[in-house]
């Protein structure tokens, strides 16, 4: 799907106008028809139950990528487009007031990527904004496949323009939407594609204050027809928000309160990757207590639970990334605080896994062994896809990591009704 051609396909109104007589009054009657025929089921998203099928797991065929360029992480943004359009193909989102396309086109070709995979997509707000991850649309599949869309809330303060970014997606491409008055990040969701998602408590009612857990949960459940609701209490203390005080002694979390994709992801509809710490770790430093008990307590839920079948889950242990302590100043005071690395914050595609990297030369060995360990975990875990990885650590300094700053669009297998209604009436007006 080639989004630099597709993107823009709306009516040639000037074709309009030029068609005289009855054949310019059935043309335009017939695009006025189709217009409406969009905003009905545009905004019939409160009287809806529910959508017929669901979300996409991440390890499902995927048609692209979605990145949005922001020029603070463009070196980051370029090592991951590159990489991925090698084999995969790329949607790289840009801000049209305040970007070019040639200018994006040049800075592509000057790095030798593979622009033969890589679509340019505008959309137009104040600011730029790379997380992705957590306002981009949630593209769904009905039951007969026909592309679908859910909205929630985007819970960013400075970014709340971007509740909008979602909306001008599904009316360039044409796909009906239901919005939800819930608050949610995709970094807070974790689905298997089949029925079941995993939540963070302390995070939905953190974002959610209003809504008792219950409520939270019929909404997941209704809005993108999940039936099984897998609760986690917390996530990782590098994870938790830095004016909420110190998790021990004087370190403090740098996060954003408890996304799960920094600690638990699915690797297939059976089976659940949870990140753990190297016992040989625990005496360098208290704060690795803390992050042991916080993944045990999550451990010992997900043994416990089961699928939307009844089953249980297979859950394999990756490697806790290296923690980082870093000075900074708190009310005037020295303190410490933790960027929230992790090797779970990682990209699939079809034929890649990207996985974060925190090696250096120079660097302890320790990190080394790490990174390598963390390689051969997902090698084995993703036969079929090559692993690469990229340094992640100053997404990390910023609150997130590299699955944080995309969004997979699944594989199309049939485009909307609303879609093909408006490529017809385009082709109408051209023949």
């Amino acid at each position: 799907m080639m989004y630099k051609n597709a993107i823009n396909q709306w009516p040639d109104m000037n074709a309009i106008a030029g068609l005289t007589g009855m054949q310019g009054l059935r043309s335009c009657l017939f695009v006025v028809l189709s217009c409406l025929f969009f905003f009905v089921n545009a905004c019939k998203q409160d009287a809806e139950a529910t959508l017929s099928a669901g979300p996409v797991a991440e390890f499902d065929p995927q048609e692209s990528t979605f990145i949005c360029w922001t020029p603070q992480f463009q070196e980051i943004s370029l090592k991951l487009i590159q990489e991925i359009a090698r084999d995969d193909h790329v949607t790289l989102f840009y801000n049209q007031r305040n970007h070019r396309p040639e200018n994006l086109q040049n800075l592509l070709e000057e790095r030798k990527i593979n622009v033969k995979n890589v679509s340019l997509a505008a959309f137009e707000l104040e600011k730029d904004n790379i997380w992705i991850r957590d306002y981009g649309p949630i593209l769904m599949q009905d039951e007969a496949g026909r592309e679908e869309m859910v909205t929630f809330h985007y819970p960013h303060e400075e970014n709340l323009e971007y509740n909008l970014f979602s909306e001008q997606y599904a009316t360039k491409m044409r796909i009906p939407f239901m919005r939800s008055r819930l608050y949610s990040a995709g970094g807070g969701r974790e689905i298997n594609g089949r029925g079941t998602i995993i939540l963070i408590e302390g995070h939905e009612k953190y974002i959610n204050p209003d809504r008792s857990l219950e409520e939270i949960e019929n909404e997941y459940k209704e809005k993108l027809n999940q039936k099984n609701v897998i609760w986690l209490k917390r996530g990782i203390p590098q994870d938790d928000l830095f004016d909420h005080g110190p998790v021990i002694d004087n370190i403090y979390g740098n996060g954003v309160h408890w996304h799960v994709d920094e600690f638990c992801r699915f690797a297939d509809a059976h089976t659940i990757l949870l990140a753990q710490v190297d016992p040989a770790d625990l005496p360098l430093d208290p704060f690795y207590q803390v992050v042991h008990d916080r993944l045990e307590e999550s451990y010992k839920i997900l043994k416990n639970a089961r699928d939307q079948d009844g089953k249980p889950f297979k859950i394999i242990r990756v490697p806790q990334a290296p923690i980082i302590f870093d000075q900074g100043q708190y009310n005037g005071q020295p303190i410490y605080y933790t960027p929230v690395t992790s090797y779970l914050n990682f990209i699939l595609t079809n034929n890649l896994v990207v996985i974060p990297a925190y090696y250096t030369p120079g660097d302890p060995d320790l990190i080394r062994q790490k990174d390598e360990q963390a390689k051969k975990a997902f090698q084995e875990v993703f036969k079929s896809r090559k692993v690469v990885t990229i340094h992640a650590t100053e997404l990390n300094y910023n609150g997130g990591g590299l699955h944080c700053i995309t969004m997979h669009q699944p594989k199309i297998k049939k485009r909307s009704r609303l879609r093909l209604i408006m490529d017809n009436a385009h082709k109408r007006l051209k023949g």
